[in-house]
């Protein structure tokens, strides 16, 4: 079994308390005195004793990080997408993080976000913190809390995060969790281009009339880089309000932008930021 947790470590190096017990029950003798009922409490102890021994570092209860030889639990090095990851069983990055890892983030960010089915209390490690957003009520109504996800590798751990299309909905929808305005466009800018039926697929399946228009406001602006043809600004322009509404709610003012219905802040219509 020692060999197993070796390996375990050795692959996994941000891992759960939930996934270490699994490994260990796999390698258990169904047999032997490490059979299930038994598992637990070695986990536990192998746990204690290397946090002791100064070899895994805890994010939180429940989480955890190797150290590696040569290096101490306060600076071994930690990957923050790993650590988001591993925050809920159903984690996938989110917002400005999943643009991080998507290559697409202007700028770094120390705050951290996640969707889950259930919301989680905010996590601080390290300077960083973490976030839960639960997931949309359509999508885990729909039971399609996957859709527009994919799954990248870090440090050979396979981890969720929304792909581009969704991240740009979602990222248009939420620019408070991606910088505002000026760091969410300047991100989204670096995307080279986008599948319309993804956009219409998740679009769809939200059922906001607001997103629509803010989604076709942008893609308006963006049409040359994005390679967007006229037919899906159409399909787009088809599902806006019936009346105007604001992009920034609760917030006076803003240009009526008529073919969107959408009342937008005349630093995001003019896109100020780029004179600067």
């Amino acid at each position: 079994m020692s060999e197993n947790v070796e390996v375990f470590l050795e692959q996994v190096p941000v891992f759960t308390l939930h996934e270490l017990i699994e490994r260990l029950r796999q390698a258990s003798s169904p047999e032997g005195m490490d059979s299930h009922k038994n598992v637990k409490s070695v986990a536990y102890n192998l746990i204690k004793n290397r946090r002791r021994t100064g070899k895994i570092g805890v994010i939180k209860e429940g989480v955890y990080y190797v150290v590696r030889p040569g290096t101490i639990p306060d600076t071994a090095p930690v990957d923050q997408y790993l650590v988001t990851s591993k925050l809920s069983p159903d984690a996938v990055l989110a917002f400005h993080t999943a643009l991080d890892v998507l290559g697409f983030g202007h700028s770094v960010f120390n705050t951290f976000y996640y969707f889950s089915k259930t919301y989680h209390r905010p996590v601080r490690f390290r300077g960083g913190q973490y976030r839960s957003v639960k997931a949309p009520p359509k999508l885990l109504k729909a039971g399609k809390e996957l859709f527009g996800t994919t799954k990248i590798e870090r440090l050979g751990v396979k981890i969720f995060t929304t792909d581009k299309e969704r991240t740009l909905v979602e990222g248009l929808e939420h620019p408070e969790y991606c910088g505002g305005f000026e760091e969410l466009y300047r991100s989204l800018e670096k995307i080279p281009y986008i599948q319309s039926e993804v956009v219409l697929d998740y679009l769809d399946i939200r059922e906001q009339k607001n997103l629509y228009a803010r989604v076709g406001f942008f893609l308006e602006q963006h049409r040359e880089d994005l390679h967007v043809e006229e037919v899906f600004l159409h399909q787009l322009e088809r599902n806006k309000p019936a009346q105007p509404v604001y992009w920034v709610p609760r917030r006076k003012g803003g240009v009526l932008v008529k073919r969107w219905n959408l009342i937008v802040p005349e630093a995001v219509k003019d896109r100020r930021w780029e004179e600067f």
